[in-house]
């Protein structure tokens, strides 16, 4: 059990679907404080809730994710659950997506930062301009689990120019433990080789098949890049994000084999497919 002041060990998740009864997350109210609860054992302090928004949503979808939280605070409470719950949303991409986000009243936990989904099929070629809008207006895109989604994973130079754009990544917690595929896990280790995350989210959306946890993945990371950079994508970072502070964003020069590491890369991956 992590104890309130070990800041070491406590987490921050940013990307969760506990908020109950409104998308393919937490059905009840039961089930979102057992997430909870699960989550707080495993270390979680704090945590976005992050309920899916489709393309064309009104704001009133929005006041009502508002209420629900509210209702959620308090019955955490009452159940005496030591995780500080923050308003968001995961925006389904699209173009003009920067007018829809203009009426949602908080960007995650009442940042300039929105969590972007994008669709599972083919990209637009001009996924690029759609994200330059979105800053234009005033946002700061974070990418949810790039490295799940199939065709970024196979183009590395896709993921390169959008992060050259200014976008950032939030991997799956479950992508470093082999929960999402050995594809998803080879692309999560590339990144965190690269310096391209910024969180490492839970993405949880049930007590069994995806929960709120964070901790095997956290001790992954730790395996492969050490516990400075653990504590910045699970704590530092996250926590930065929730308090308005500036994000850590590693900016790495490019190894002179890079070439025969990318050669290596897509090989390694299109065995998975």
């Amino acid at each position: 059990m992590v104890t309130e002041g070990d800041p070491t060990q406590a987490m921050v998740d940013i990307h969760c679907h506990v908020l109950p009864g409104v998308d393919d997350g937490a059905p009840t109210m039961e089930v979102a404080l057992a997430m909870l609860q699960r989550g707080a054992q495993d270390g979680t302090r704090s945590a976005v809730v992050t309920p899916h928004i489709k393309a064309g949503a009104g704001k009133e979808i929005s006041e009502f994710h508002h209420r629900r939280l509210g209702e959620l605070r308090e019955a955490a409470a009452r159940a005496d659950i030591p995780v500080e719950l923050h308003q968001g949303a995961e925006f389904e991409f699209c173009f003009g997506l920067e007018v829809a986000a203009q009426w949602l009243t908080v960007g995650l936990a009442g940042s300039h930062y929105i969590l972007v989904d994008l669709p599972h099929g083919p990209l637009s070629p001009f996924v690029g301009k759609g994200f330059f809008e979105l800053m234009a207006a005033g946002f700061r895109p974070i990418l949810a689990h790039p490295e799940r989604h199939r065709e970024l994973a196979l183009s590395r130079s896709l993921m390169e120019r959008l992060r050259h754009q200014g976008l950032l990544f939030q991997v799956t917690a479950g992508s470093f433990t082999g929960g999402f595929g050995r594809r998803a896990q080879a692309t999560a280790e590339m990144m965190l080789r690269e310096g391209w995350v910024e969180f490492v989210a839970s993405d949880g959306h049930s007590l069994v098949k995806r929960p709120l946890s964070l901790r095997s993945a956290r001790a992954r990371v730790e395996e492969l890049g050490g516990s400075d950079e653990a504590m910045r994508l699970f704590y530092h970072n996250p926590r930065a994000l929730i308090q308005g502070e500036p994000i850590s964003v590693v900016h790495p020069s490019r190894s002179p084999n890079a070439s025969r590491q990318l050669s290596a890369w897509r090989r390694l991956l299109q065995r998975f497919y």
